[in-house]
């Protein structure tokens, strides 16, 4: 899990126990600020409620996101907003889903959100700390560690500021820089490009795939659940326990104890099974559809825009049609 690895790397970097291979950011551009914000995050992680979906749970609530992008007329609302106001779950939850395996189901069922790339866009884990414990603000933080990756640190916070009645106005926040990211990649001499391409990566998934943990909260209040099905899970095996206690690292102790799995019951899979059926049947219509129906062709002059006439015999033209395949007829034009 990211949020276990993020507790153990914070946590032991803290403490003065890590390596730069361990911690590249905090061995190489460390600062007040670093500091303070590692500090602030293991407290809310190790107070957060903690859900991990699963990849069918997450490709789930995704669905969902892009029925609404099939829908919606004005691309400026944010999408959460269609969800109407959600009532969080805990004053600090925590969010984490299989990134990779998201990315790949996006292509399979060739979701809006992929903007049609052939190949998945991302790997690795995802999660999102969703803080609700200020009263001016709700703050949210996307942390994601990309496959054979060490780096987990955000490249921003959103701060949604509060309406007069206490909801969060997602269409009113604030986008917050995390400087010490940006101090890591200049003290390795990225390229500006390569910086703010980075940056700009990580800034639209952190406020497009904020639709998936809000999507969940949702459903876990929903009457029947919204089709998901929560099963309560020990984030610490006996083993990993022994071994923070034997080695003093208190950082993981403090940690949750447990976690809720997410996984999707009969109502979802029958969704999922049903959209995918639609996605085949469009795929197939799209690249399958059989030409014209073989008909006869009457002798006819064809004519060049260099002038050139020909005279075009008699012939048929198209192939017997498909049974199982729509088909196209032409038929003479009337006009």
């Amino acid at each position: 899990m990211l949020y276990k690895d993020l507790i153990s790397t914070y946590g032991s970097s803290l403490a003065g126990r890590s390596s730069p291979k361990d911690d590249p950011i905090w061995h190489f551009s460390r600062t007040d600020e670093l500091r303070l914000f590692r500090e602030n995050t293991l407290e809310a992680l190790q107070q957060a409620k903690v859900y991990l979906l699963d990849h069918l749970a997450a490709s789930y609530a995704d669905t969902l996101h892009d029925d609404f992008l099939l829908q919606v007329k004005d691309t400026d609302v944010p999408s959460v907003v269609k969800l109407g106001a959600i009532e969080l779950p805990a004053k600090v939850a925590w969010v984490e889903f299989d990134y990779g395996a998201l990315a790949s189901s996006r292509v399979d069922r060739d979701s809006p959100q992929n903007a049609g790339y052939e190949k998945p866009l991302g790997s690795g884990l995802c999660g999102y700390l969703i803080d609700d414990r200020d009263a001016d603000h709700l703050s949210i933080i996307m942390f994601a560690r990309e496959s054979g990756s060490k780096l987990m640190d955000p490249t921003c916070r959103l701060r949604v500021i509060r309406a007069a009645d206490g909801q969060p106005n997602f269409d009113d926040y604030l986008l917050d820089r995390v400087l010490h990211l940006l101090d890591y990649y200049k003290r390795l001499q990225y390229p500006e490009e390569r910086i703010h391409a980075n940056l700009g990566y990580f800034d639209s998934r952190t406020k497009q795939d904020l639709f998936i943990p809000f999507a969940l909260f949702a459903m876990l209040v929903s009457p029947d659940l919204g089709g998901i099905i929560p099963t309560p899970t020990e984030t610490l095996s006996a083993k990993e326990a022994k071994v923070a206690r034997k080695f003093g690292k208190s950082w993981v102790t403090s940690a949750q104890k447990s976690h809720l799995t997410i996984r999707i019951g009969p109502q979802a899979i029958s969704h999922m099974i049903e959209k995918q059926a639609r996605i085949e049947f469009e795929r197939q219509s799209r690249e399958e559809r059989a030409g014209p129906v073989r008909h006869w062709v009457s002798e006819h002059e064809r004519h060049y825009r260099n002038g050139k006439v020909v005279l075009v015999k008699g012939h048929f033209r198209g192939d017997e049609p498909v049974s199982n395949l729509p088909t196209r007829v032409m038929g003479p034009k009337t006009g």
